[in-house]
C-alpha cells in the first residue's frame, strides 16, 4: 500500500515569511562585517541569485559568515515574536495536520528561533524539529533526520524556497517541493527541476492526492 508523503519544511521564507527581517539584519551587519547593503531596488534581483551568488554579489567574507549568521539568528530572535507565517499556510498546516500526517522541519536556523515562532503563531505541532549549521548543504541533516525517525526515501518528500533545498532533496535522495512564496523567483526555482513546484499553500494539498 502506498504511504502518505511525510513533509519536511525549510523554515525561513517556507513556513515563516522572514525575508524582509533578514534582509534588514543583514544591512544592518554589513557595517560591522564589512559587505554590500542590499538596495531595496534590487531585492527582485535578488531572489534570481542562488546562495553562492548572493555572497559573491555582497561581497561578504567567506571567512566571516560563520559569525554574521550567528549574529543574524540572535538579531532575528530580538524580533520573532512580530514575524508571521506565510500568509495562508497556517490554516493549510492545520488541515494536514489534522488528517495525521507527519510533517517536520528542518532548518538552519536556531532552535530557539524556529520553537519561539511555532509556539507564537499557535503552530507548535510539527513531530520532529531539526536544526544544522550547514548553510550550503543540507543534505546530510535531511539523512540523518531520516535515520532517526526511520522514515523511507520514497515516502519523503522536502519543502523549501530555495535552490539548495532542492539540491540538498536530490543528493539525499527524496523528492523536492519548491515553493515560490520566499527567497528564490520561480525561474530559478524551475530551472533546478524540483519535483514539484508550488505556487500557494493550497497546492500543497495535492501532494497527498
Amino acid at each position: 500500500m502506498k504511504k502518505d508523503p511525510v513533509l519536511i519544511f525549510d523554515f525561513d521564507g517556507t513556513i515563516a515569511d522572514t525575508f524582509h527581517y533578514l534582509v534588514r539584519i543583514g544591512n544592518r551587519l554589513s557595517e560591522e562585517f564589512d559587505f554590500n547593503k542590499i538596495d531595496p531596488d534590487e531585492i527582485r534581483d535578488m531572489k534570481d541569485k542562488n546562495i553562492r551568488e548572493t555572497i559573491e554579489h555582497l561581497n561578504i567574507p567567506l571567512l566571516k559568515i560563520p559569525m554574521i549568521v550567528a549574529k543574524a539568528k540572535k538579531e532575528l530572535h530580538k524580533e520573532i515574536e512580530s514575524v508571521e507565517p506565510i500568509t495562508g499556510l497556517k490554516e493549510i498546516l492545520l488541515q494536514i495536520k489534522s488528517l495525521g500526517h507527519k510533517m517536520g522541519i528542518l532548518t538552519s536556523n536556531s532552535s530557539k528561533n524556529v520553537m519561539g515562532f511555532l509556539e507564537n503563531n499557535g503552530l507548535d505541532f510539527f513531530d520532529f524539529i531539526c536544526t544544522t549549521s550547514k548553510i550550503w548543504s543540507k543534505n546530510g541533516g535531511l539523512k540523518t533526520l531520516m535515520d532517526e525517525h526511520g522514515l523511507e526515501l520514497s515516502e519523503v518528500i522536502y519543502v523549501g524556497d530555495e535552490t539548495r533545498d532542492i539540491k540538498a532533496a536530490k543528493k539525499a535522495g527524496i523528492r523536492s517541493a519548491a515553493v515560490t512564496w520566499g527567497y528564490n523567483s520561480c525561474k530559478t526555482l524551475e530551472a533546478q527541476n524540483p519535483d514539484y513546484l508550488i505556487h500557494s499553500p493550497k497546492e500543497l494539498f495535492q501532494l497527498f492526492i
